[in-house]
């Protein structure tokens, strides 16, 4: 499907690279958008503020500008090969004066592949860009294990600190640490999310200024930046395909993934929606359950839509106009 439509229909051509191109220029909107909240932030102060922000700068950040430099590489690639498309198809007709085939002008045979055609893997080895290869089964499989203690701690901590009496503490991330140091179940719940996301320094209690705090830290947060960067790829796969919808799902998952490395509520909240997504993609009795309700809900707002205009309409002929 995917070289039919580069091999042959320009306007498509055109409107993929478009997408691109606004998908870049969004990604690079929120990332400017969350680098100043997290650089620009009086409220969050201390080491660990001080870590994140070196982390973020450097590794996070990084990450999705590269994201945003390989789609627009892209755009313009898309572009010049509707281009060369759009000109061989011209002469092709003038020289032949038959149907446009696809192929350049004075040639026999079939066009030879654009690039990005015959290939499902234009970004990296199959084993990490096909999302059937049992390394991404592998991935799969982790983020659905570590969904539930995901979901258990984050909305435990939540529900609970919403119980505040003022919003300020909702909003601090000392309060919901201390929250978290106090609270015997958050505590419980909180240990047994920071297993599976392996962040065994905080397990262990490992002193912030060692060597190991310093590598398992390292550690937790490769494994966070795995599955951004495998969304981020799989965002740029599905717009390279023509699957908009594939793409924008998997940039949400992109923005999500990147928000649950923040601090509390923001990375508490981030960290819930990463759990749900999990469950959603990977359990088909929830992904049906989901989608189902979500079809009765634009059925309904359809049918009170309708049911708004036939009271306008009849309001209308009742008085004349």
């Amino acid at each position: 499907m995917a070289g039919t439509l580069w091999g042959a229909d320009v306007e498509q051509l055109r409107t993929l690279a478009q997408q691109f191109r606004k998908t870049a220029d969004l990604l690079q909107q929120q990332s400017t958008q969350l680098s100043s909240q997290i650089n620009n932030n009086p409220a969050w102060k201390g080491a660990d503020a001080q870590r994140f922000r070196s982390d973020w700068n450097t590794s996070h950040r990084t990450l999705l500008q590269q994201t945003v430099s390989r789609l627009k590489q892209e755009s313009k690639v898309l572009l010049k090969n509707a281009d060369e498309q759009e000109k061989a198809s011209t002469n092709g007709s003038a020289a032949g004066g038959g149907p446009d085939t696809g192929s350049p002008a004075g040639s026999n045979g079939p066009r030879p592949p654009m690039q990005g055609q015959g290939s499902n893997d234009p970004w990296g080895p199959d084993w990490l860009t096909d999302p059937d290869s049992p390394f991404r089964d592998g991935w799969d499989i982790y983020g659905l294990t570590k969904a539930f203690p995901n979901l258990r701690a984050g909305l435990f901590d939540i529900g609970a600190m919403l119980h505040k009496s003022r919003i300020g503490d909702f909003l601090d991330p000392a309060a919901w640490k201390a929250f978290e140091n106090s609270n015997e179940f958050s505590k419980f719940f909180n240990l047994s999310n920071n297993l599976f996301e392996g962040k065994f320094h905080e397990v262990l209690n490992v002193a912030s200024t060692s060597q190991a705090f310093k590598y398992l830290d390292g550690f937790s947060k490769g494994l966070g930046a795995v599955g951004v960067g495998l969304d981020a790829l799989d965002a740029f796969n599905n717009f390279k395909e023509g699957d908009i919808d594939a793409g924008k799902y998997s940039l949400f998952k992109v923005a999500v993934g990147a928000g649950s490395f923040a601090p509390p509520p923001v990375g508490t909240v981030c960290m819930v929606a990463s759990g749900a997504l999990a469950l959603y993609d990977n359990v088909p009795v929830i992904h049906e359950a989901v989608d189902n309700a979500k079809d009765k809900i634009v059925e309904g707002a359809e049918a009170v839509g309708g049911a708004i205009s036939d009271g306008v309409d009849a309001v209308g002929d009742f008085f004349g106009f």
